[in-house]
């Protein structure tokens, strides 16, 4: 079954104020929140005044929907490679609830899974579109899906791609 995002997309002004500007994405850039806040949260905070560090993201993902930040012909701020490939190119998801970990995360991540195969179905890309934010800046993210094994999550994205629609 498809998954539908609902939309709380950061307003033209806040895009303009922090430097986001109409950019061809051409992969995905997988985070971990590295809090347990909920998807709604953690795109209110990005679209909100108290944004101090101005990270910017296409998806936030928890166990109960996807919400999406950015429309998906602008550039974020998520990969911390200034004005590399992970930012100017990369559809940035954050997983929710990587904080704790637990049933939450597991599902959060799973949906995440499920949402990625959708889009590379999409978008006609394969697997090698799928990154994660350490293959552009070197930091430990996405941390709890990294230790839980990065080639375990990609085999789970590979098994919702083969799944036929419904």
């Amino acid at each position: 079954m498809s998954i539908t995002p609902r939309q709380m997309l950061m307003a033209q002004g806040i895009r303009d104020k922090l430097g986001l500007s109409k950019a061809t994405l051409d992969r995905i850039v997988v985070h971990n929140t590295a809090n347990d806040a909920s998807a709604n949260n953690e795109i209110s905070y990005m679209n909100g005044g108290t944004n101090a560090s101005k990270v910017s993201y296409h998806y936030a993902i928890d166990d109960k929907e996807v919400v999406q930040g950015l429309p998906l012909d602008t550039h974020g701020w998520h990969a911390g490679d200034g004005q590399g490939a992970g930012n100017k190119k990369g559809i940035g998801i954050e997983i929710c609830y990587s904080k704790s970990g637990g049933a939450r995360f597991v599902a959060a991540e799973q949906k995440a899974a499920r949402f990625i195969a959708q889009l590379l179905k999409e978008k006609g890309w394969g697997m090698d579109k799928v990154t994660k934010h350490q293959d552009y800046s070197g930091k430990y993210c996405p941390h709890r899906t990294l230790d839980m094994g990065w080639a375990r999550f990609i085999e789970l994205v590979r098994t919702n791609l083969s799944e036929p629609a419904l």
